[in-house]
This record gives structure tokens, sequence and C-alpha cells, in this order.
């Protein structure tokens, strides 16, 4: 049996077990039918995440939430583009793409998007509000989102992973009342009170006092092997919470609102090379005070964190090319997003299960893609994509020729090109 007749049957093997893949053909071929709505293309994508959710979480469901611009000044055709940054050279014009990504706390691997919005200048398309107000900020919105993800994940314990715009006094307060666990990367400059010495410090001059701690993990950064340390201490969060308003003759004026104290860890993250320079550093802040979840656990987790940055490459320049689609209505975009979305939940799946069967699946797909692979791995998610793409039409093409059919047809192009059948 030749390497292409054992993939095929693997293929056939597998796909014959896994619904998501029937799910994907059918929202490729209804991509345009108003009958179907958001939430009937979100209820698969659902399915898939309380799936993945109960295999491959232990206590925890790790929730990635990050923006990405979508650029589409090129475009002159597309509706509701919003133009940011218009004093700037160049400025953004385009849509707001928020997104929450669900990543298994064992593997670190995703699972599935657990939300999707998409901001125009009209309205914001999302797949768990249809309200929500354009004058929201990122973070009045993501505390929402917050609130909306841990009543839809039953199971387990949700934690919030945000970038370094989460440094809100505000926004952990919020998330503080609604009693959701978060692990948010600060910046140097905001204070924090340590109770043990009673005194307050800069979370930059903090991180200094703070030796290397403890090694995690090595991992590849920036193509080069670093090793990760990790370093805690216990901390409270009791500043005030600051906000510009706007007055009644148009100027800005910072106002100040005092609140409850977070008790919290300070965690500092470093990256070190083998010459024992610092690469990156990362300093974090988590209302999680279980001490059976480390430091360094913890720290693993937020390294997860590049997971939705691979994503969001997936969707547009390694993958789907989104910024390339010439659908005029966000709307019909915005569903677009949402077929592609349930195909990287098919990929993932293909991509972390570990049976012979998705090794064969891996294997014809690549060769379905036409990708190159860098030495020294066997797949990449976006050769799974290419190849998932490539797939899906040959399903279609099956459907309309018999496979009789298909042979003359093999013949006939043979014989124009002069090759030897």
């Amino acid at each position: 049996m030749s390497v292409k007749e054992k993939t095929t049957n693997g293929l056939k093997l597998l796909i014959k077990d896994v619904e998501p893949f029937s799910q994907v053909q059918a929202s490729w071929r209804f991509l345009n039918n108003d009958n179907v709505t958001i939430d009937d293309m979100m209820q698969p994508i659902n399915e898939a995440l309380n799936e993945g959710v109960k295999k491959h979480c232990d206590k925890y469901l790790l929730a990635m939430s990050d923006w990405s611009h979508l650029d589409y000044k090129k475009h002159k055709s597309k509706k509701e583009l919003v133009s940011k940054n218009k004093k700037a050279t160049c400025k953004q014009v385009g849509y707001d793409l928020q997104t929450t990504l669900g990543v298994s706390d064992v593997t670190g691997e995703p699972i599935a998007p657990i939300v999707h919005n998409l901001k125009t200048s009209k309205k914001v398309y999302s797949t768990y509000d249809e309200n929500i107000s354009l004058k929201k900020t990122h973070l009045e919105e993501l505390a929402s989102r917050v609130t909306s993800i841990n009543k839809q994940i039953e199971d387990k314990k949700v934690v919030h992973i945000v970038d370094r715009e989460s440094d809100s006094v505000a926004f952990m307060r919020e998330l503080q009342k609604d009693k959701a666990l978060f692990l948010l990367r600060v910046k140097t400059n905001g204070s924090l009170y340590l109770p043990k010495e009673k005194i307050s410090m800069k979370q930059g001059e903090l991180a200094n006092e703070l030796g290397l701690g403890n090694k995690v993990k090595t991992i590849e950064y920036q193509k080069k092997k670093v090793n990760i340390y990790v370093n805690e201490c216990e901390v409270e969060v009791k500043r005030d919470a600051t906000k510009y308003m706007i007055n009644s003759d148009g100027k800005r004026k910072l106002q100040r609102t005092k609140g409850e104290t977070i008790k919290a860890r300070f965690i500092v993250e470093r990256l070190i090379d083998k010459d024992n320079k610092v690469v990156a550093q990362w300093l974090l802040l988590t209302n999680i005070l279980d001490k059976e979840l480390s430091a360094q656990t913890l720290a693993t987790w937020y390294y997860y964190r590049w997971k939705i940055e691979s994503y969001f490459k997936l969707l547009k320049s390694s993958g789907f090319n989104l910024e390339q689609w010439q659908q005029e209505e966000p709307l019909a975009l915005f569903r677009r997003l949402l077929v592609v979305s349930l195909a990287c939940v098919l990929v993932w799946k293909i991509a972390n299960d570990t049976t012979q069967n998705a090794k064969s699946i891996r294997e014809f797909l690549v060769i379905l893609s036409g990708r190159q692979i860098e030495r020294g791995k066997t797949f990449t998610h976006p050769a799974l994509l290419a190849g998932l793409e490539s797939f899906l039409q040959m399903m279609d093409v099956m459907l309309l020729y018999s496979p009789e059919e298909l042979l003359d047809m093999k013949q006939r192009v043979s014989e124009l090109l002069g090759l030897e059948v």
C-alpha cells in the first residue's frame, strides 16, 4: 500500500468519527444562507468547546482575550469602516476584532474560540451580545464578556489571561466583584502595596527587587533557546482607579475613584538566554491566591498566551487572509469569520490528536496544501488549514462528478498536457 493510500484510508476512518468535519462542510456551503443565524453558526463551535474542555482541561479553562485591528484602508467599497489615528501619518482604517480563545490548562493547546466581536463604526457584531454599546472601551466590554463566559462554562473554573492593556485598577475591581479569576500582564509604573513590609512600590521597582527565583522550563523564543525563571511575592492593589472625563467645556479631567483592596500575587517572569542575559521580562498580577497553583504554573499559563496571537495570524497572513476578504457588508464578513473559526477548531482537533488516524490525516492534508514544512516538523497549522480547504473543494467536486467521470477527466487532461497516464 502506498503512502497516499494509507493517508487516504486514515482520513476516511477519522473523518467518519469527527462530527466537526460535517459541520465545517455544512457551514462552507451555507455561508450566505440568511436563515442561518449567528447563534446557529456558533452552536457547533460551542459544542466543540464543551467537548474539548471535558477532554483536555483538568480544573481550569484558560480564556485568552485580545484585540486585533483588521486593516481595510484599501477596500473602498466596505461599509461601516472605522478610522483611527487621524493625526498620524498612517491612519488605521478597518474593523476591530475582539476575541477570547479557550486554551487547555494541561497542554496549552487551543480548543475553540469562546467569543468573537467585530466592532465597526455603527455596530458591534457579537457572538454573545447583540446590544454592545459602541461607547464601551475595550476593558469595559471585556468585563461584560468575562461575566458572560463565566456563566457559559460550568464544569471548570475559568482563568482570564490578558496582555498589558488590562493593567487597569477599575478593570481588576470589576473582575474581582464578579469573582472572576484573572492573570494579567501589568506595566512598570503602577504601584502595589506590600502588606508584610507595609510600603508601596512601583511595579517595575518591585520586579528589580525580586531575584530570578525558580527555573520553570526551557523554551524556544525568537528562534533561540531560553530558560524561564519566575519569582513572586504577596501584594495588595490599593490605589485609586483613574479615568479621564470630558467636562461641559470640552476639556479632559482626570477622575479618581477609590475602591476595595484586592489581595493578589505579583509574579515576575524572565526569559534568560545562555549568556545569562534577560531577553524578555513579564510582570504579572493575579488574584488566584490558592498556592496549589504555583508561580511556575501561572507563568507557564501566561506563556501560552501567544496561542491567541497565532490564531490571529492563522486568520490573517498565515491562513485565511482575512484582511483580503471582499465582503462589503460587515455582517457577511463576520459570518465568514465564524466558518473559518470552525475550520480552525477542526484543525486543532486533528493537530492535537495522538492516534495513528490523526497522523495519517496530517500527512494527507500537508500533501494537499502544497506547503513546504520546516525541517524537523511534520506539519504546521497553516498547512493543515490549506489542506483542509483543498479537501473541502475536492469533496464538492466529487459530488458533481462520478468516479468514472473523474477518471475520464484525468485521461483528457493528461493527453492535452502530453503526460503519461
